[in-house]
């Protein structure tokens, strides 16, 4: 479950970084053809994955704007190798990041073979950003079961999500001027699991970096943005 919440962390970082700065969604920017690469460390800064995240097309659609991308996983060893193929979308100036899209889907494999039902609020990201604002709340629950019997559940809860500040951050892509926020995470499957998330924003690039902290405060896992390509 550990392997689980880092990909998810990795996870969020690369859909952060999927929106565009159309219909006022301000502070991230994707184009057809680009490239982001992200790289996860453990606590002792240890590689454990990578991802690369295409955008394969910008599709305009009334007010809406879809984003068509392609994921690539790996581990640290650049082996356990996946892909996602997923949209995500820009409407009414706000940018919303599918939540089922932030899980494992090695965690998924749990549910093979059976009936599965999703209930979600996405999270929503604004056009703009200030020191002080509050974010609306998150989460995702996923029913596995057959004959009409849930037999597993899986529970993603994202709630306190507020804007920190602006810092400068420096990471293998460069260095860029971001905006902080931070959340508060709540996994639950077999166990409870719960962590404290700082992300940092930046504006034409989307996420460029993203840490995870246990319960006292000790880092679990840090994701960078390792590659950008327009």
């Amino acid at each position: 479950m550990k392997g689980s919440m880092k990909l998810t962390v990795l996870f969020i970082a690369v859909l952060l970084a999927s929106s565009v700065k159309a219909q006022d969604c301000g502070y991230y920017s994707m184009l057809k053809g680009m490239v982001l690469g992200y790289q996860t460390l453990d606590a002792k800064g240890k590689l454990t994955g990578t991802v690369t995240t295409t955008c394969m097309d910008v599709v305009n659609t009334g007010n809406v704007v879809l984003f068509k991308l392609k994921s690539e996983y790996a581990d640290g060893k650049n082996s356990n190798q996946s892909t996602r193929e997923f949209a995500m979308k820009c409407e009414d100036g706000n940018f919303y990041m599918d939540m089922n899209s932030l899980i494992d889907p090695k965690s998924m494999e749990s549910f093979n073979g059976m009936e599965v039902k999703v209930d979600a609020n996405d999270m929503v990201y604004p056009s703009s950003l200030s020191a002080g604002q509050t974010l609306p709340d998150a989460n995702i629950t996923i029913s596995a079961g057959t004959g009409g019997m849930t037999l597993m559940n899986m529970v993603v809860a994202i709630t306190n999500r507020k804007v920190a500040g602006v810092e400068s951050i420096t990471v293998p892509a460069g260095t860029f001027e971001c905006y902080k926020i931070t959340y508060d995470m709540e996994t639950k499957m077999m166990f409870k699991i719960n962590t404290a998330v700082a992300e940092y924003v930046n504006m034409g690039v989307g996420n460029v970096k993203t840490e995870s902290f246990d319960k006292k405060g000790k880092i679990v896992s840090t994701t960078l943005l390792s590659e950008l390509r327009r």
